[in-house]
């Protein structure tokens, strides 16, 4: 029997490969095999071939279970990666997208961190709930009454001015929401007091807005007009419905001669046109 200082000493140098893609695959099994087989040179033949072969199996069996494990691993990682969200296109709302789907606004809101939905631009990204039952539905009707916030109010409202001309109406417009409507008119046409009230403000209002007056009708309703060529009227004065209250201009952001006319109810921007009377 050789001595282990009989066999030859191999070092590995940089560069050196070794090939075959079977080596990779079973290189623990190979490698245990070696050490056993040396192993036994060296103890004078202890080690059996019984015992050698069953330690290649043992060493092959966790080489393949090892790799089952990675691949299931990298698909349960890849699956986990996949996330479910909806481009907003135009002429939609976060409401729209909230309908379609199933879930709620506030937790389309909750989960893509959103403050305030009317921020909220063309092209972005709006990542869904992960739901089994979320299921995506037919897009919703664009002039649905339900979907607008109509609260009843005792005040009852006549159109600002005579003969109104609609140029723009409520809601969505150019991917913003347009919380009144544009009533178009000549320049210096009389605006009228939709309803009777106390003026709460009259003077310049937000970015925007132009020349403005604001009149409270009752605790939770007013009325807001923009845009105004000038004021006739000041704060706290108590007008009667009808009333001139102002003329029509295009002072603010706004590209031609009109009235930018909205009524709030509990501070929220409502349809004008669900309150007023027949044009006159």
């Amino acid at each position: 029997m050789r001595s282990s200082s009989e066999f030859p000493k191999i070092k590995p140098r940089s560069g050196d490969v070794i090939s075959g893609g079977v080596f990779n695959y079973f290189a623990p099994a190979v490698l245990l095999a070696v050490s056993i087989v040396m192993a036994s040179f060296i103890t004078g033949g202890c080690a059996s071939k019984e015992s050698i072969s069953k330690r290649v199996y043992k060493a092959d069996h966790s080489a393949r279970s090892g790799s089952r494990s990675a691949k299931s691993s990298r698909k349960a990682s890849g699956k986990r990666s996949l996330k479910r969200y909806h481009v907003l296109k135009r002429g939609e709302t976060l409401y729209r997208v909230a309908r379609r789907y199933g879930v709620s606004v506030s937790e389309l809101k909750r989960i893509n961190k959103i403050r305030d939905d009317r921020d909220v631009k063309i092209g972005t990204r709006i990542y869904l709930p992960k739901k089994k039952n979320v299921r995506k539905t037919s897009r919703p009707r664009r002039n649905r009454k339900t979907s607008a916030y109509t609260p009843r109010t005792r005040v009852r409202f006549i159109w600002p001015v005579k003969k109104p001309d609609i140029s723009s109406r409520f809601g969505i417009r150019s991917s913003k929401k347009h919380d009144g409507i544009d009533i178009r008119a000549p320049r210096g046409t009389p605006i009228y007091a939709a309803a009777r009230g106390k003026i709460l403000f009259s003077g310049k209002g937000p970015s925007g807005y132009g020349n403005m007056i604001i009149i409270k009708h009752d605790k939770r309703t007013i009325s807001i007009y923009a845009h105004n060529r000038r004021n006739l009227v000041r704060e706290g004065e108590f007008v009667k419905q009808g009333h001139k209250i102002a003329t029509v201009g295009r002072t603010g952001r706004a590209t031609g001669y009109h009235v930018h006319f909205e009524i709030r109810v509990n501070r929220k921007p409502v349809n004008p046109e669900k309150y007023l009377g027949k044009r006159r």
